[in-house]
């Protein structure tokens, strides 16, 4: 194909390069799209640190039912033992 016999531009710019204006503002639909889809990121990369709280969560919640245990049990064998009046 001959470059030389194709229609020239007065310019000299090829069209490819002229872009149309674009328009500047962003939709509130689309940074409301942006906000989810940053809120999504964020919360997706913390499920390692969740299942930590998860298993410490639990151990304290078994500590903390263990010691009311231990401490009704106690409480419960002081009022046997104490003499009635």
């Amino acid at each position: 194909m001959n470059t030389l016999l194709a229609p020239q531009r007065l310019s000299g710019v090829p069209d490819t390069l002229r872009l149309p204006s674009r328009d500047t503002r962003v939709t509130l639909l689309d940074r409301l799209a942006l906000r989810v889809a940053l809120r999504l990121l964020l919360w997706s990369t913390r499920s390692a640190r969740l299942a930590d709280d998860r298993r410490r969560h639990s151990h304290a919640f078994r500590h903390q039912e263990a010691t009311a245990l231990r401490r009704r049990s106690h409480e419960r064998e002081a009022l046997t033992l104490a003499p009635r009046a």
